[in-house]
């Protein structure tokens, strides 16, 4: 067998043994109840709900609700329990020296490693998606071909996401020589990407255009038990403009709008026009990509700037 298969086997079985795989698991074990449940819930919802998720399916409400944020926020944490210790973990036991001590390279270790990794996320997000729809069957929500077909098909992207910060936890286990360290170091900077850096930006951007949203909201009406806009929403737009420019750099906003895109989401939603009518659209996943092309592109650059800077610098590093 070739050396990497060999490395990538060894971490696969390594890291499925682990406590903290099994915990993400757990987790994404109540995710999943949690989307069937969410899914049950919208077939039973208002007029004013049904009018928002106008020709949606179950599956296409659950992916671009609150659950689709959830999902964004745990496949990072995914990616770097796996990552953070893949290094430095053997460096810390010694079991390194003996490995490169064989007829094996550096870049192959490095690889083999990725490898199993990449490996073991894809198992786990395929065990999430087969649970998903095994409950929504179970429990009698209808799923169609094209809710397979769409779900299938945000699979790379998921798996691209994860990776991300996968091979963010590699470089932390690369610098970070003691593994409870980069742990702490892992979940921080995480917590900062995921969930502070989209808040600040957001009081900034809200800071920015406070005065032409006050405006704006001063405009809305009520009429028959609908919010409704008796004036142009620039302000709105301004705002989520801005809000979109500092959040290009997060990799979970380009994340959203793929897999948004390819459950159908309109292509552009702003403020406005979620008080209008359906935030749908009928089109193919092709013709979806093609609108997010850039956000896919963004994604795949986010991770290979990582993994070829952890790359260069294991193959320099000190390993004693």
């Amino acid at each position: 067998m070739h050396p990497i298969l060999n490395i990538a086997q060894k971490e696969v079985y390594l890291q499925l043994k682990t406590k903290r795989f099994y915990i993400i698991l757990t987790i994404f074990v109540l995710m999943a109840f949690g989307g069937v449940y969410l899914m049950k819930w919208s077939l039973s919802q208002t007029p004013q709900f049904e009018k928002l998720y106008e020709g949606a399916s179950p599956f296409q409400i659950m992916f671009t609700s609150s659950f689709s944020s959830a999902l964004s926020n745990l496949l990072p944490f995914l990616g770097g329990a796996l990552g953070y210790d893949i290094i430095n973990r053997e460096i810390q036991e010694g079991t390194i020296k003996l490995t490169l001590s064989k007829p094996l390279y550096r870049d192959q270790f490095i690889n083999g490693k990725f490898l199993g990794s990449t490996i073991t996320i894809t198992l786990g997000i395929l065990l999430f998606y087969v649970l998903t729809i095994s409950l929504a069957l179970i429990f009698g929500v209808p799923v169609g071909m094209r809710d397979i077909t769409m779900l299938l098909a945000t699979l790379p992207f998921s798996l691209i996401y994860t990776l991300i910060f996968l091979v963010i936890g590699m470089l932390i286990s690369i610098f970070v020589k003691k593994p409870s360290t980069a742990l702490i170091v892992a979940i921080i900077l995480i917590i900062f990407i995921e969930l502070v850096y989209p808040m600040i930006a957001g009081v900034i951007a809200f800071a920015m255009h406070r005065e032409e949203l006050m405006s704006a909201t001063s405009q809305m009406v009520m009429v028959n038990n609908t919010t409704q806009y008796m004036a142009p929403q620039q302000g709105f737009e301004n705002y989520y403009k801005t809000l979109r420019r500092m959040l290009y750099i997060a990799p979970s906003t380009h994340y959203n709008s793929v897999i948004g895109a390819i459950f159908g989401t309109k292509a552009e939603i702003s403020g406005a026009t979620l008080f209008g009518g359906s935030i749908f659209e009928e089109r193919s996943i092709g013709e979806s990509l093609t609108l997010v092309w850039q956000g896919i592109v963004a994604l795949v650059v986010m991770f290979l700037l990582p993994f070829a800077i952890a790359y260069t610098k294991f193959m320099k590093a000190d390993l004693r």
